[in-house]
């Protein structure tokens, strides 16, 4: 027989008994609609990790602190471990970073000193990697070493308050540029431009009776906030290393010939190579903390509640599976006089076989199909409602789309991949086929006579 004719007559059995057949399908639709659900909130909460860990910071940069190592003693964070950390595999940048948490520190800027600021974060990096370790600057440029320049945190000015202000006025709050989700507006403008007035530090040691050390500074460029990379991003100064090992010189007065640093940030070419790298510098005898870290344990635990959800997916699925082996079982008992009848006129027994499976084979299909279309309906019904876009006119074909596909502002509860799609098609289809192989291999086992003479 022809392709074409078993085709037309799989066709017409399933149309020959349609309420069993609608029956069936229903089951594959329910099972299928189950899993794609269950699966796509799985997929949604993996979503809304990612994107929560994309705004914490760089899931490629490992941050390296004092450990100690298998003989007891305190590994040091100097020039020598930096040196190792560039030379691993993988490893595309390093920067040593210098923290002056020991001293007192305070800011003022403006003519004579009219702004000021009782506190801050002072940190020393290599400048000259800050590029490529993935620093961002909203404005100006990097800081060059020996020019007295730093860059300063995103929102830096917006700590200054004007001591020529009454108390309640005298600082800009830039906190009211905020929606309800968190999310800057436009913020207002500070008291004065911070790339345009040196600031001067005032740093000291907790001695009365020693003289603050007083530092001018040009603040060449502000940061885009990344906590991942530091707090001082956000809030504070950044000055060359060298530069700062310098200053906590005079300060101490003592050599910067030999340092130890507070933090050393690794940056790894590819996020593949973040857990092989931070599993060398564990060797070495360092603390690391990395965002990759964070996410494995959050991906371990999404996919635990996939492979729970889709498990309870899968119980509806099947049944369904039954329900097809039950139907085609049914189908056969019914038709033993036609399948004699056939293979009286000579039909092949690989005909008979392909007939039984290709009609389970639809079912499955048409269940799969129907599913998909009702688990994209129900999908974005729950984004919607998540998107808080039910009721009040708030769906457009903006949101729908959004709801359907996703996009950078949102975070869908439930998200299903065209991966996924397919996936409920091929499993459905698969599905089918399995169930209906038994029915089908018991078709082509009836002896031709016998199956003429059954009534």
């Amino acid at each position: 027989m022809r392709l074409a004719d078993i085709g037309k007559m799989c066709i017409d059995n399933l149309k020959r008994r349609k309420g069993r057949t609608i029956l069936t399908v229903l089951g594959v639709f329910i099972g299928c609609t189950s899993i794609v659900v269950m699966v796509s909130i799985g997929a949604g909460m993996k979503e809304s990790q990612d994107k929560m860990l994309a705004e914490m910071g760089d899931l490629s940069i490992i941050e390296v602190s004092q450990g100690m190592n298998e003989n007891g003693t305190q590994s040091k964070l100097d020039d020598a471990a930096v040196k190792s950390f560039r030379e691993m595999d993988g490893v595309a940048a390093v920067m040593p970073k210098v923290s002056m948490d020991e001293f007192s520190v305070s800011m003022k800027a403006g003519i004579n000193d009219r702004y000021k600021c009782d506190w801050g974060s002072i940190v020393g990096v290599d400048t000259s990697v800050m590029a490529d370790m993935g620093f961002e600057l909203t404005e100006g440029e990097f800081p060059a070493k020996g020019l007295n320049q730093a860059v300063g945190g995103q929102f830096l000015a917006y700590n200054f308050v004007d001591s020529l202000m009454p108390e309640g006025r005298n600082q800009v709050d830039r906190w009211s540029a905020y929606d309800e989700n968190g999310k800057p507006t436009e913020l207002p403008d500070p008291f004065f431009d911070i790339l345009k007035t040196p600031i001067t530090l005032e740093l000291s040691t907790g001695d009365t009776n020693q003289t603050p050390y007083k530092k001018t500074l040009n603040i060449s460029g502000t940061l885009k906030e990344d906590y991942g990379k530091g707090w001082e991003t956000s809030e504070g100064v950044i000055m060359n290393i060298e530069d700062l090992k310098n200053m906590i010189s005079e300060i101490k007065g003592t050599s910067a010939a030999k340092f130890s640093y507070s933090q050393v940030l690794v940056k790894a070419a590819d996020i593949s190579k973040v857990a092989d790298i931070e599993s060398s510098i564990k060797s070495m005898g360092y603390y690391t903390y990395s965002m990759q870290s964070m996410r494995e344990s959050m991906e371990k635990s999404a996919r635990q509640v996939q492979l729970m959800l889709g498990g309870l997916g899968a119980i509806s699925l099947f049944v369904a599976a039954i329900g097809i082996t039950n139907t085609m079982i049914m189908s056969i008992s019914e038709r033993t006089r036609e399948i004699g009848i056939m293979k009286a006129l000579g039909c092949y027994v690989r005909d008979i076989r392909l007939l039984f499976l290709m009609e389970a084979g639809t079912i499955g299909l048409l269940g799969g199909i129907i599913g998909l279309i009702f688990s994209l309906l129900i999908s974005v019904g729950i984004n919607l409602f998540a998107m808080g876009a039910m009721g009040g006119g708030g769906i457009t074909a903006q949101t729908v789309l959004q709801a359907l596909i996703g996009g950078e502002e949102v975070s869908r509860v439930s998200a299903i991949s065209p991966g996924l799609m397919l996936f409920a098609i091929v499993f459905s289809v698969f599905v089918g086929l399995v169930s209906g192989y038994y029915p089908a291999n018991k078709a082509v086992k009836i002896p031709a006579l016998e199956a003429i003479k059954h009534e």
